[in-house]
């Protein structure tokens, strides 16, 4: 491995880790909101793990000739869910559709490491089912949750808003490094392609878990419990 690759995938141990650090401590002392706190918790948590073990070394496999990052694939699979179920725990629009938003989620993943897995006409065939599935997932973000949601208050709408723009705009990008990157036309060096990727994960992870506790702090003031509504 290359010496800038392993450099930045320390980077990410470094970044995940300082952001699992304030949820263990909620977690550890208690209090209102701790169901949100674990989730928050394993957002982190998962890929501070993941990138440690991709530091060492592991986590690639070749599969029909093409390297995979299953560990990096693995963590997306676990966190990325786990986001997209925070922020239906905040907008509550009931579980048939927080079981939608992470089915849809999961196929986005699955596409990807598909994609990666091949090669030729089918590698773009792929790529594309991932992109449409991240466009449903957009909507259902930006549309379709808003309009089904029942917050208790303003903070929990405020908190909502800002972690669901933050999420759209990160995500966003990584098709597009997806595609520049050696996984695509190969514009983009592996290293590059690493570093990119560290840095959109401590954004959009370690930034989301920092804006929510922000924001978890105005939902204790509001005295306010979450929980999975019924549809």
């Amino acid at each position: 491995m290359e010496f800038t690759t392993t450099l930045w995938l320390w980077v990410g141990v470094a970044g995940m880790t300082v952001g699992t650090v304030p949820t263990a401590y909620r977690l550890l002392v208690g209090g209102a909101n701790r169901d949100l706190s674990a989730v928050l918790f394993g957002i982190t948590g998962i890929a501070a793990v993941a990138y440690l073990i991709m530091a060492f070394g592991y986590g690639t496999v070749t599969i029909a000739g093409s390297s995979v990052e299953i560990v990096r694939y693995t963590d997306w699979l676990l966190t990325t869910p786990l986001m997209v179920l925070y922020l239906a725990l905040l907008s509550q629009p009931g579980r048939r559709a927080i079981g939608a938003l992470v089915a849809v989620d999961v196929v986005v993943i699955v596409a990807g490491v598909a994609a990666t897995a091949t090669g030729g006409i089918a590698q773009y065939l792929l790529f594309g089912v991932g992109s449409l599935a991240y466009l449903v997932l957009v909507w259902l973000l930006v549309r379709t949750l808003p309009r089904r949601a029942s917050f208790p208050s303003s903070q929990q709408a405020s908190a909502f808003v800002t972690l669901r723009n933050l999420t759209v705009i990160v995500w966003t990008l990584y098709p597009v490094v997806w595609l520049l990157a050696p996984t695509g036309v190969g514009l983009l060096l592996s290293e590059t392609q690493v570093l990119v990727f560290t840095y959109l994960d401590i954004v959009s992870k370690v930034g989301f878990v920092a804006v929510a506790l922000r924001g978890m702090q105005d939902l204790a003031t509001a005295e306010t419990e979450l929980g999975v509504g019924a549809d």
